[in-house]
Order: structure tokens, then sequence, then C-alpha cells
């Protein structure tokens, strides 16, 4: 990657956060694999396959753990340092070698030995992936201007709209496969891609500072931002991952489930690529609320309205105001950490990683639980995202910008 000396930050950090799209997009596609295979992966090892949605709360709960204590480690690391690169490729080497010897594990034969080992390597493979997330996205928060975090996170959120919208297509691709082939594959892939990270580093450590722009900082604490942008990514994993099926099923056939199900990631990828001038313009809550009303629309009509199109059209607005919710809460939490905590820009994107953890915990709950097939939940699970997105659009709408000065990082 060559190190660039463009005046302007945003645009200097664009390559970067291009290569951390690719990097998210091979990192999201491995929990994809991961997810599809672990029913089977758990039967070989002894281990009953009812117990997977359980595992699968289990891996979440520890990425919201790990996300946070990844991130005030990045940040005591940048402080001491003033770089983490190396020490997220060795954590994605251990990651990456865990997740290649899950399905190796599965096909060793009998043995008592076999079901714990496997669980310690899941563990390892949890914990050690959370310095994908938090610390790469810090590098990117701290070498570009506060309003322009947004845009810059968006680019970088692209490989996640793209691991989303291929998803269905890989479940039906590796059906009957042997698992260890892909498990291979995709460790290598990212193992590979995280080797350039330290590369990446160097250039955004390269683009000048910016030093002396003023902060639009969210007046409200850390205390309410987090939760809020909680609330907002339960709609979304309520609305996507258990509503969404349904609802296309009432008019369309299951065979076309793979085919309409990414027209959300589609809206999402439209607006993580076009919320910087937005966000520039109105700063990071603001953008927030606005993004988070978009989707209460586009969930309401989705749900409400009668056909396919209807459907279509609900879901591709919904991804266009989670897409642009979600760019802007990477503003939102670089905003907390320059104004209220300096220097905790990566802690503070662990606890917004966290947040989306959590939320992911709640919707493999409810469906674990049976809740979607339960007439009445049903149709609190149909409005929940409406009001959950309407709650945040307006809570984080009451907060006001602030003016202070820049830091130099």
């Amino acid at each position: 990657m060559t190190v660039m000396s463009d005046p302007h930050p945003r645009h200097a950090a664009n390559a970067p956060a291009m290569y951390l799209a690719v990097l998210q997009f091979v990192f999201l596609s491995t929990w994809t694999v991961y997810a599809i295979y672990l029913p089977e992966l758990l039967q070989s090892v002894g281990v009953a396959r009812s117990w997977t949605a359980w595992l699968l709360l289990a891996d979440q709960v520890l990425f919201a753990v790990c996300d946070v204590l990844a991130g005030f480690a990045a940040d005591r690391a940048f402080r001491l340092y003033g770089r983490v690169g190396t020490w997220v490729v060795g954590a994605t080497v251990a990651s990456c070698l865990a997740f290649l010897l899950l399905p190796w594990l599965a096909g060793t034969g009998g043995g008592a030995w076999r079901a714990p080992v496997f669980l310690a390597l899941t563990a390892v493979w949890a914990i050690t992936s959370s310095a994908l997330r938090a610390p790469v996205f810090a590098m990117l928060s701290r070498h570009v201007p506060p309003p322009q975090v947004p845009a810059v996170a968006g680019l970088a959120l692209a490989g996640m709209a793209l691991a989303g919208a291929v998803a269905p297509y890989l479940g039906v691709t590796l059906k009957g496969l042997d698992p260890r082939l892909p498990f291979a594959v995709s460790s290598l892939a990212l193992l590979a891609l995280a080797a350039g990270l330290v590369r990446a580093e160097r250039a955004l450590r390269a683009t000048p500072s910016p030093q002396g722009e003023a902060l639009a900082a969210s007046a409200a604490a850390p205390g309410l931002v987090f939760p809020v942008i909680a609330v907002a990514a339960l709609a979304f994993q309520i609305l996507f991952g258990i509503n969404a099926a349904p609802r296309y099923l009432r008019d369309a056939a299951p065979a076309a489930l793979p085919w309409l199900m990414p027209v959300f990631w589609i809206g999402f990828n439209v607006a993580v690529f076009s919320v910087g001038p937005l966000a520039r313009r109105l700063g990071s809550a603001r953008a927030f609320a606005a993004a988070c009303l978009v989707g209460a629309v586009g969930a309401t009509a989705g749900a409400w309205l009668p056909g396919l199109a209807a459907a279509t059209a609900g879901q591709m607005l919904a991804g266009l105001g989670w897409g642009a919710a979600l760019a802007a809460a990477f503003g939102l939490s670089a905003d907390c950490a320059r104004a209220a905590k300096p220097g905790r820009e990566a802690t503070m994107t662990g606890l917004l990683f966290a947040m989306l953890a959590l939320a992911t915990l709640v919707r493999i709950a409810t469906a674990a639980l049976g809740l979607p097939q339960q007439a009445h939940w049903a149709t609190i699970l149909v409005a929940l995202p409406i009001l959950a997105w309407m709650a945040a659009g307006l809570a984080s709408r009451s907060w006001r910008s602030t003016s202070a000065p820049a830091r130099s990082t």
C-alpha cells in the first residue's frame, strides 16, 4: 500500500479504509462459514445440535466483553507505542489457527476430550478475533477529522454489507461440502489480509493530523449514546434476522429468498458510501437520528403494506437507514472519545461493537426461545424495529453539538 501525501486526511485515509472493507468482508464471511457448519461440527465431537444456539450466544457474550477489552488494550498500545498493527496481526494469527483447527478436530475420531477442546478453540477464536474490530476501526478514527469519521468508516463498512449480501449464497454453495476446505480458505485469506495491517497503519500515520479543526461532539454522555446505539442495532437484528424472511414468504416462494434477502444490504451499501456529506452537514448525532427515522419508515412500509414490491422497497429503505445510522454511530463514538475521554478512540469503538454484539445476542436468544413462532410475540416482533428505530431517532435528535478544539493524534 502506497504511503500518501494527500493534504486532506479523509482522502489519505480512503485507501486504508477500502483495505479494511476487504478485511471486514473476509472476517465476517468466516463467521458465516462458522455458523453454517457449527451444528454439524458440534455433532461430530459428541455435542447435540440443540446446543448450537447457546454456543452462538456464548460467542456473542465473548465478543461483547472482548471488544471492550481489545479497545482498551489498543488505546494503551497507541499511547505507549503509537501503533497497534503488529499486536493485531499477532492476535489474528492465533484466531486463524484456532478457526482452522475446528473442522480438523471434528474429524479425529472418538474421544471424550474432543468436545472440551473444540469449545476451548471456539473461545480462543472468539476472543482473539476481537482484535479485528475495535482496534482496526480506531486506526481510522484517530487519523481523520471528527466530522469525516462517518464517511471513512462507511467505506470500511462496505465490506460488512457485502458479507451480509453473499451470506445466503454461501449457505447454498457450501451445503454438503467438506468443512475443512472453506475453513482453510477463509482462515488463510483472512491471515493474508491481516498481514497488511502494519503497512496500512504506517500509511495512516503518514497522513497529516487533524489539528486545529473544530470538533462537533455529542453533548450526550457515553452512558446514553451507546444504549441508544444498542436499541437501533436491535431494530436491525429483529427486522433483518427474524422478520425479513417470513415477510418475503407471504408473497414469494422459498427458492426466491437468496435473491431477496440481499436487498437490505444493497440499501445498506448505498448508504455507507453516501453518508459522508450528510454527517458533515448535520453532525454525527443528527445524521444518526435522521437515519434511524428513515429505517423506521422502511420497517413500517415493509411490514404493513401488501405485496412483494412493498416488502422489497421496505427492506431497501430500512437498509439505507441502518447503513447511514451505523456509519454515523462510528462518528458518535469518536465524538465521545475526543470530547469526554481523550485518547480513548479504540475503547469507545469497542463499546460500539459490544452494543452490536449484545443486539445480536438478543436476536439469537429470541429465535432460540421460539418467540417468533408464538402469535402474540410475532406481532410484537413486527412492531419492535419500528418502535426501536423511532425511539433511537427521537432520543438522538435532542442531542446538541458543542465545539471543542480537536487534539493532535
